[in-house]
C-alpha cells in the first residue's frame, strides 16, 4: 500500500493534520480511511466534549433509510430544540445540531464503517474543533499539543498505516 498523504500546518500550539479524500483516492468506507479516523479519535479521546452535526434530510434518508436516519440523529443528540435549519432561497438545504459527546457517541464515530455517513461533523473540545469531516472533501485533526500529535502518529503506525506528512503554509 502506498503511504497516505497528510497535510500538516501549525496553528499556534496546535498542529492540523488533513486527510484530503480526493488526493488519497480512497473510498470513504475504505479500511485505511477508517483507521485514520480511529487514530484521530484515540489521540484526542479524553478532550472531546461536544459534537456538531450538519446533514441533509433526504441525503441521509437515502443513505440510511428514513427510520434508521431518524434513530441515528436522535442517538447523536438531535432534538427539535437544538436543531437549526439552514435555508437557501427559503428552502431548507440542511440542518445542524450540537450535543454533548458521550462514550456511546464516541463509540458511534469510532465504529463508523463509512466516515461519510454524515455529511459534515465536528468533534470538539469546548469551542475548539478537534476532528472535522467536511462533505467528503477532507478529514482533519487539530491536535492541540505535541502529545496528541505523537499519539495520532503512533496510532497510525500501530494500525500499520504508512503515511507521508506534507507541510503546507
Amino acid at each position: 500500500m502506498n503511504a497516505i498523504i497528510l497535510y500538516t500546518k501549525r496553528q499556534g500550539q496546535a498542529t492540523s493534520y488533513e486527510f484530503n479524500v480526493f488526493d488519497n483516492q480512497f473510498a470513504t468506507e475504505n479500511l485505511a480511511v477508517r483507521k485514520v479516523l480511529m487514530s484521530m479519535l484515540e489521540s484526542v479521546r479524553d478532550r472531546l466534549t461536544d459534537l456538531e452535526v450538519e446533514y441533509n434530510d433526504s441525503m441521509l434518508a437515502e443513505k440510511l433509510g428514513a427510520k434508521r436516519a431518524g434513530e441515528t440523529l436522535r442517538f447523536l443528540g438531535a432534538t427539535r430544540e437544538n436543531s437549526e435549519e439552514h435555508l437557501s432561497n427559503g428552502i431548507v438545504v440542511s440542518r445542524s445540531f450540537q450535543a454533548p459527546m458521550t462514550p456511546e457517541r464516541y463509540a458511534y464515530f469510532y465504529e463508523l464503517t463509512d466516515i461519510a455517513q454524515l455529511s459534515h461533523y465536528r468533534l470538539k473540545e469546548g469551542d475548539e474543533d478537534r476532528i472535522v469531516f467536511y462533505f467528503t472533501r477532507y478529514l482533519q485533526l487539530i491536535a492541540p499539543d505535541e502529545q496528541a500529535s505523537q499519539s495520532f502518529l503512533q496510532k497510525l503506525a500501530e494500525f500499520s498505516l504508512p503515511y507521508k506528512l506534507v507541510p503546507i503554509s
